[in-house]
């Protein structure tokens, strides 16, 4: 009998249970925990310091805290004060209950609460009016919060959401707005003080004198000192502390950077790569540096810094000065799209290096050029004839560039571009031209510093790891090759060049590479240098759009270059790059830059990228079968009987030739061919290079002006013949001008050499 009784309690208590397990499931399905409030925005830097913080839609400072960030102090004053048995009750301590009830009913009137912590955040989070009904509620809420939350989780919203007056809220708030520190650096006084104030948080503001608040904190240090909660030496250290009165403004650190990140980036503790030594002396030296050339008529400037070690942002200067309003200083330069002038000119023969078109010794031609009626100068109005590829690129010529990017072919280039994250060049790339090579376009800094660090990344291009997350990102894309980023490094780090700074203030300058810009109008001037460790990218102008004549990347941006290297990688841990297994040296002929033929005297040495570099042979060193004094020219057809010789010449595209005479070159040129020779020639004929079909030319009647007729011919060619609409205008020298007062509106020109080649262009004259 016994033992069946035993039986039947047992079952009896195991259904009690397990229906009271069902029960509260159910009611916690029928009447789930409130939503948590939302907290203010945090942007921490990279070892964790407060940037700045935002205000909640309900304009409370309300910063979510950690317990890892909150002084032991304060966490165990709290702890003490609060519910002593809060790691060891389920949300509600029986005990506290029943003596707070008996207190009630004997005092006639509500003496104790004894809520716990646990209770106390339902309470923050859904505030009721106090009644023994709601309190019922409450109890029921705070087990429910302890089956779905840690304790430490629970503590740490306790510790977010209690009130401290006025609209702020949570003891990491308390901790800056009040003592203008993160909680974990508090006294243990300061601690004591802000466990004391939310027990009356309006009345204890310390951001107003009352004296209501020393009362308040001594009463808890000997509060603390009776239950030995605390040494008696820091307790009597803490008594004699004063209590200073204060409101301080939440750090506003890098506000182009915070906010930056508050737009773009979710949750409410953002933790980032930014680097407050790097930040504060990159944003001092751009004030310095603007204040300098501030009476050049240049007001602004953005500096972005990228660690390349994993393409984090640890540098990030929106302005010169945030609060300059005169200057539009909340603009952020960073992610403004500006014309980037000639920056884009590294990344166009890093892609032909990779295409294999070009290597740093190919010879490329710099005069002046008519393509389709662009006709690009170079930024000092001169012409350097027969260059380099290293020369041109690191003089930064025009016209050199804009005949590579024609030859490359201006749609691939886009297409690179436009992979690697140039957002406005991807919308607009049906308008865009060969001026684009030039400027004609729009980038902003963050997406060309970071096309820039793919060459210190092996042509690899990496996200921006701007928060801690990003770290994780390793979305890559391969641009350029390990070997062209090398080369392209190598031309871009030598002095010889024309936007080199001074360089007597720099003694410990580290060796980097670097690219130069400035837009058409001079209104964006540009400095974007990498090496190993960092990739820095500076623009300087004015977000107005005004020019000024002094603003152009060697003179205003390359300054601010050089002083932001020598001052955060004065030390660098790695001296250079590795030169690729890839990168080959041979020789090459020093006037085409191409492979020598068996003519070719003069060589020198030459990079190339194995298995990509082209190949071609020199095409320039021609023998020549000339007369004895080397006056007359012979074919093969009129060779003569009577002795002739072979002589070695350079023979230039044509229009080079003509370019070299008319700037008084003195090169070696074969002689004019044997005018009694009567063979015809069904090789290039002349080349007419004005006027231009491009072109619809608008003259002014009755003014007399004249189009200009310009061709230029092989060696072959002695003489040149001018039709205008089939009838003979003019005879003339190859590379001579003629010039053509128009009768007609529509008119055909030809040009016919001597040895009957020719070429035809068709006009239109409008007069006005």
């Amino acid at each position: 009998m016994k033992q069946k009784f035993k039986k039947y309690i047992h079952s009896k208590s195991t259904k009690i249970v397990l229906a009271i397990f069902v029960l509260g499931i159910i009611l916690d399905l029928l009447f789930p925990l409130p939503n948590l409030k939302q907290y203010s925005k945090q942007i921490l830097s990279d070892d964790g310091t407060l940037l700045t913080a935002y205000l909640t839609g309900d304009d409370k400072w309300r910063m979510r805290t950690n317990i890892e960030d909150v002084s032991p102090e304060l966490v165990k004053a709290i702890n003490e004060k609060e519910d002593s048995w809060f790691y060891w009750h389920i949300g509600v301590n029986p005990v506290s209950v029943v003596r707070a009830l008996y207190s009630n009913i004997i005092s006639g009137k509500r003496v104790s609460g004894a809520s716990t912590i646990s209770m106390q955040v339902v309470r923050l989070l859904e505030p009721k009016d106090r009644t023994y009904l709601n309190k019922i509620l409450e109890i029921f809420r705070a087990v429910q919060l302890e089956l779905h939350y840690s304790k430490k989780e629970i503590l740490e919203m306790y510790l977010s959401l209690l009130p401290f007056g006025g609209n702020i809220e949570g003891v990491e708030s308390a901790s800056y707005i009040y003592f203008n520190k993160p909680p974990k650096q508090l006294s243990l006084a300061q601690a004591i003080l802000l466990a004391s104030i939310p027990n009356d948080p309006n009345s204890r503001r310390l951001d107003q004198n009352n004296e209501d608040v020393k009362v308040a904190r001594d009463y808890w240090i000997n509060y603390f000192k009776d239950h030995h909660t605390f040494s008696d030496k820091n307790l009597d250290d803490a008594f004699e502390e004063p209590v200073e009165f204060n409101r301080y403004a939440v750090p506003v650190l890098a506000p182009h950077f915070s906010y930056y990140i508050k737009e773009h980036s979710n949750g409410d503790v953002i933790k980032t790569n930014l680097n407050l030594r790097i930040q504060k002396t990159a944003e001092n030296l751009l004030y310095n540096h603007v204040q300098r050339v501030n009476p050049k008529g240049v007001t602004n400037g953005a500096v972005l810094i990228i660690d390349n070690k994993n393409s984090s942002v640890v540098g990030y200067c929106g302005s010169a000065d945030f609060y300059d309003a005169a200057s539009s200083g909340q603009v952020n330069g960073v992610i403004a799209v500006r014309s980037p002038g000639s920056t884009l000119k590294a990344l166009l023969y890093a892609y032909a290096f990779d295409e294999g078109t070009n290597t740093p010794k190919t010879r490329l031609l710099d005069i002046p050029t008519d393509f389709h009626g662009y006709e690009p100068e170079n930024y000092d109005l001169k012409f350097y004839g027969n260059v380099t590829t290293e020369f041109a690129l690191r003089n930064s010529l025009n016209i050199p560039a804009v005949r590579l990017l024609q030859e490359i072919r201006l749609e691939n280039f886009i297409n690179l571009l436009e992979k690697s994250g140039f957002s406005e060049i991807a919308e607009s790339k049906k308008n865009l031209g060969l001026s684009l090579i030039l400027g004609g376009c729009g980038v902003t800094l963050e997406e060309l510093t970071r096309m820039f660090s793919s060459f210190a990344r092996n042509g690899e291009l990496h996200p921006l790891a701007i928060t801690k997350d990003d770290l994780e990102d390793d979305n890559k894309v391969q641009v350029f090759s390990k070997a062209s980023s090398y080369l392209i490094a190598e031309i871009l780090s030598g002095f010889d060049r024309n936007d080199i700074a001074d360089l007597s203030n720099y003694s410990q300058l580290p060796k980097f590479a670097w690219k130069t810009g400035t837009s058409y109008g001079k209104r964006d001037a540009w400095a974007i240098g990498f090496n190993p460790d960092y990739t820095i990218g500076v623009w300087m102008g004015n977000f107005d759009g005004k020019g000024s004549p002094c603003l152009s990347g060697a003179e205003i941006a390359v300054p601010l270059l050089f002083d932001l290297f020598n001052s955060i990688d004065y030390k660098p841990e790695k001296k250079w790059f590795s030169k690729p297994e890839d990168i080959i040296k041979r020789k090459v002929c020093a006037e085409s830059g191409l492979l020598p033929n068996k003519y070719c005297s003069k060589l020198v040495t030459d990079y190339a990228i194995k298995n990509s570099s082209n190949n071609l042979i020199c095409n320039i060193h021609q023998p020549v079968y000339v007369n004895k004094n080397e006056s007359v020219q012979y074919c093969t057809e009129c060779l003569p009987s009577n002795g002739y010789k072979k002589v070695v010449y350079p023979v230039y595209a044509p229009e080079l030739t003509v370019w070299l005479e008319q700037n008084n070159y003195n090169f070696k040129k074969p002689p004019s061919h044997n005018p009694q020779c009567q063979a015809k020639f069904t090789s290039d004929g002349p080349r007419i290079l004005s006027p231009s079909e491009d072109y619809e030319y608008l003259l002014e009647e009755n003014s007399g002006q004249e189009i200009m007729l310009l061709a230029a011919s092989d060696s072959k060619a002695k003489f040149q013949y001018w039709y205008v609409n089939d009838k003979f205008y003019k005879k003339c020298k190859p590379g001579d001008k003629v010039f053509l007062k128009p009768e007609n509106d529509e008119l055909k020109i030809t040009c016919l050499d001597d040895k009957g080649r020719d070429e035809s262009v068709r006009i239109n004259v409008k007069y006005y």
